[in-house]
């Protein structure tokens, strides 16, 4: 039991480190000295407006998404389908099972 303890601290404080390392690095390294750098002045610029989106193409976006929303629901229910299905075979199984070995 100790063992997997050992093995688990061991890789939270590597992950640790190695999340701490390169700022460690990067706060202990010494600061370049350079000279001041020119005021600038901020350039102003218009905002380019948006992309323009054509209803249609939006409804159509629309009716694909859905479409494929109805897919992935009707596969999910068929999957569930098929689990649901299998577990209920196998339990009749067991029960016939348990019901043999008790000679009935």
């Amino acid at each position: 039991m100790t063992k997997p303890r050992r093995v688990l601290a061991a890789l939270m404080l590597g992950v640790l480190l190695s999340f701490t390392a390169p700022t460690v690095l990067a706060v202990a390294a010494p600061a370049a000295v350079s000279a001041p750098a020119p005021a600038v002045q901020p350039v102003v610029t218009q905002a380019q407006p948006g992309p323009v989106i054509d209803p249609a193409d939006n409804a159509r976006a629309n009716a694909q998404k859905t479409k494929s929303k109805i897919v992935v629901g009707v596969v999910a229910a068929v999957l569930l389908g098929i689990v649901l299905w299998g577990r209920s075979i196998r339990g009749k199984k067991r029960k016939k099972s348990a019901d043999q070995a008790k000679g009935k």
